[in-house]
């Protein structure tokens, strides 16, 4: 959602008198107005919204016997987290 923060005091009461006499609610209003003065942002300020349901999956790891996933310790390499995440997030968003 977009929020538009209106200074001017006559301008916030015009567009809501606007907006009372079509019958919409002000937010849509603008939304309206927005969306005439710039048409080619509209589909890029909307986003589909995903279901987990939908569009998540499990993993399922093939173990040989349930004793390897009680001894198993992913992260025992790690001694500090937060140089850990800072790496991971640099390369994820740098792709290195």
């Amino acid at each position: 959602m977009l929020t538009v923060k209106i200074k001017d005091k006559r301008l916030q009461e015009r567009i809501t008198e606007r907006a009372q006499r079509f019958g919409k609610n002000t937010q849509d209003y603008v939304n309206e107005l927005l969306a005439l003065v710039l048409p080619d942002t509209q589909d890029a300020l909307s986003f589909k919204r995903l279901n987990a349901e939908d569009d998540g999956y499990v993993i399922n790891f093939e173990v040989d016997s349930d004793d390897a996933i009680q001894d198993a310790t992913p992260f025992a390499a790690v001694t500090e987290t937060e140089t850990y995440t800072k790496s991971l997030r640099q390369k994820a968003w740098r792709k290195e």
